[in-house]
């Protein structure tokens, strides 16, 4: 197979690139400082044509392919700042799953707010008392008339917060999980204040409180009671972005390693004249290119339709701590700058620490890896 870049992703690379240096990069501080992200950062990912990139044009996206999703996630993921990428991630993943899923008038509903950046987009499965485990939601949905009483509380809800909608999962009157397009205005719908995070400055995760949301029964996604089937199929979409984005900042670990071995000088000679140093740099440089090509290949077989949620598993499996590997030696080749935050590689130490129990943990991904190969 030939991953070599042509057309469309080579120019979608390039104006990754370019939006990094020009609206991200100047901003990383301030959000670090701030821990949240400018107000019209979607808007500007949106003129960028980075938003409904998986949707067909009909509904304002860009009807562009996963694998330009994950090369553009990448690239961006450079820059360190991990927040402005998932909410990036989260509007084209809520996109692309509401047209995958939903009718014809709620994908003229909702998706093109999503599109065009006027909307912040959730995806909430996660309950205090669920972590992981989907099946375990306690969030009930209740029929009453012409809607969906909605009962219940989410937890680490990404932009939650925020105007616009997301999809919540809940169980429905016969116990089964249901997926609903809630209006985050809705009336009884509350959050928290953001979690403080150790890295993701800007994420705004908050917990989401439901008490007596009405929702038309006209909002379900897809059919009722299958709602465990719409999150199987985001969450594995989910682990393919998130290991573009570890790729990423590993890539960016290494550059960051590259420059300064060049420029710090020992007895006379820089760093990276010393084997040591090298050897740390070439098993830096394989590693990342393995977690490289293998994300490559499993965004490319989600183009072509087939399942990606054991490959998906398996991925994530490999590429994380691959990943916190190469960060760990990065900051040994920094030494005690490398713990300073004025160095870049400080900030991308913390933020590639979250992707182990981050959107499904590790040990989940062995559970679900181990018990498919245990029955094949």
């Amino acid at each position: 197979m030939d991953f070599t870049l042509i057309g469309e992703s080579k120019m979608m690379v390039k104006a990754a690139r370019d939006f990094a240096e020009q609206e991200i990069e100047p901003i990383t501080a301030k959000v670090e400082e701030e821990d949240a992200i400018p107000d019209d950062i979607l808007q500007k990912l949106a003129k960028a044509r980075m938003l409904g990139m998986m949707v067909p044009k009909e509904y304002g996206g860009i009807g562009s392919s996963a694998l330009n999703v994950i090369l553009i996630i990448e690239e961006l993921a450079k820059t360190g700042s991990a927040a402005l990428l998932y909410t990036m991630a989260m509007n084209n993943t809520v996109a692309e799953t509401i047209y995958h899923w939903g009718s014809e008038d709620q994908r003229k509903r909702f998706i093109p707010p999503l599109c065009d950046g006027s909307n912040y987009a959730a995806m909430a499965f996660t309950e205090p008392g669920t972590g992981s485990d989907p099946t375990a939601i306690t969030t009930t949905a209740i029929p009453d008339g012409d809607y969906y009483v909605l009962n219940g509380t989410k937890r680490f809800i990404t932009q939650g917060h925020k105007k616009g909608y997301g999809v919540f999962y809940a169980k429905d009157e016969t116990e089964k999980i249901t997926a609903f397009i809630v209006d985050k205005s809705s009336k009884g719908y509350t959050w928290s204040k953001p979690w403080a995070l150790m890295g993701l400055a800007g994420q705004g995760l908050v917990d989401v409180f439901l008490k007596d949301v009405k929702v038309p029964k006209e909002n379900i996604l897809g059919e009722k009671g299958k709602g465990f089937h719409i999150l199987l199929r985001w969450i594995a979409g989910e682990r393919v972005e998130q290991m573009a984005l570890m790729v990423g900042m590993g890539q960016a670990c290494l550059n960051e390693s590259l420059k300064f071995s060049k420029e710090r000088m020992i007895r006379g000679r820089p760093m990276n004249a010393m084997q040591g140093f090298q050897w740390m740099l070439a098993e830096m440089h394989a590693s990342i290119e393995a977690s490289r090509w293998w994300t490559y290949r499993i965004a490319s077989k989600q183009d072509e339709g087939g399942d990606i949620q054991v490959d998906s598993a398996a991925l994530k499996l490999f590429v994380v701590p691959t990943i916190q590997e190469v960060a760990r030696k990065a900051l040994q080749i920094h030494g005690s700058y490398g713990y300073c935050k004025d160095y870049k590689i400080e900030r991308l130490y913390r933020t590639i620490a979250h992707a182990g129990v981050t959107a499904s943990s590790t040990e989940i991904q062995k559970t679900l890896v181990g018990s498919v190969l245990a029955r094949s």
